[in-house]
């Protein structure tokens, strides 16, 4: 094992990373090379996840009960907050808070996984009636769908963590079959995507995350994946070609 990963968390961030290109998590994960680009492709790429943080914060001030603060001057409209403004609209047309439930926003648990450290960051998870949504809030200009979703590194590590901690940190007994994770999509949708989940899943899921985890630890990180360079931010160190900020995949995977 790399020494580096001895006390390692992992995330859906970096498992997916690996999946991705072993080089790449060796750049970000153990190398900890990592930096902003101030050419004008990359910035406007960088204001995109800044836009997804902000509306997370909103969505997070909203279900804790604390004032959104949205002012929109109509002499001088700013896209952005119209944007947040429309939004949270359909949030809160969506997902009522209701007394009773249990709303928490931007919850994050970590977990021992046979000796494997893993962690996960929910942007919502609401407990009600013996039911646990997961939600996740999805900012990005490519519209989704069911199966863009169900089988990806976050569904999978998310709803097992949420299987596994959040009955017990809760003081709750609840069944795989009661969870559940939405993905939703402000810019596009008005309903959410919704993923079940079952005690099938569950098993195969611990099997995939220790899978891949085994193989971070066992990888000398040598081998890349080509196909993927065009995406990546590091093709410039290791191809010298710049990255096209058009095509770039979404950097933290949905996060």
């Amino acid at each position: 094992m790399n020494e580096k990963l001895k006390y390692f968390c992992y995330s859906q961030n970096s498992i997916n990373t690996y999946k991705s290109c072993p080089m790449k998590f060796k750049y970000k994960y153990i190398d900890k090379i990592n930096w902003k680009h101030d050419d004008i492709e990359s910035r406007s790429y960088y204001e995109g996840l800044e836009l997804g943080r902000d509306f997370h914060l909103m969505c997070e001030r909203y279900f804790n009960n604390i004032p959104i603060g949205i002012y929109i001057d109509a002499d001088k409209p700013d896209e952005n907050k119209i944007k947040f403004k429309k939004w949270i609209n359909k949030v809160q047309k969506l997902i009522p808070i209701k007394e009773g439930s249990i709303y928490l926003p931007e919850y994050e648990i970590r977990y021992n996984l046979d000796g494997y450290n893993i962690q996960a960051k929910y942007d919502l998870v609401i407990i009600d009636d013996n039911n646990i949504e997961i939600w996740d809030w999805k900012t990005e200009s490519r519209k989704i769908d069911y199966k863009n979703v169900e089988n990806r590194i976050q569904t999978i590590v998310y709803m097992f963590l949420a299987t596994e901690v959040i009955p017990r940190l809760e003081n709750i007994n609840i069944d795989s079959e009661k969870i559940c994770m939405k993905y939703y999509q402000p810019e596009f949708d008005n309903e959410a995507i919704s993923i079940s989940y079952s005690d099938e899943k569950h098993i195969l899921n611990k099997n995939k995350i220790l899978s891949y985890i085994k193989m971070t630890v066992e990888n000398n990180y040598d081998n890349k994946n080509k196909n993927h360079c065009k995406y990546c931010e590091f093709n410039k160190l290791c191809n010298g070609t710049d990255i096209d900020y058009n095509i770039l995949e979404e950097k933290n995977y949905g996060t």
